[in-house]
């Protein structure tokens, strides 16, 4: 007998929009929480598995690995550390 693909976390379930555990300058899900990348003044810093980096310039458009919603950044409110 197959097995049901678990469904997704609900609404309550899911962690707040930039909570109060996130060090500034991350850019995380909006969805689930999942850490997408480093905000800098100018930049965001993407790192993939299997050592793949990125420095990429706004707007920052990403799709999260954890539950595929897509993500846009269009500027920086974190700190300008370089």
């Amino acid at each position: 007998m197959p097995i049901p693909f678990p469904s997704r976390q609900t609404d309550t379930a899911r962690r707040p929009i930039g909570g109060a555990s996130s060090p500034p300058g991350d850019w995380r899900c909006r969805c689930c929480g999942k850490r997408l990348g480093l905000c800098f003044a100018d930049h965001v810093h993407l790192r993939f598995a299997r050592g793949h980096e990125y420095l990429v310039g706004y707007p920052v458009t990403a799709t999260c690995r954890g539950c595929n919603t897509l993500n846009r950044r269009d500027g920086d409110p974190g700190p300008a550390a370089a």
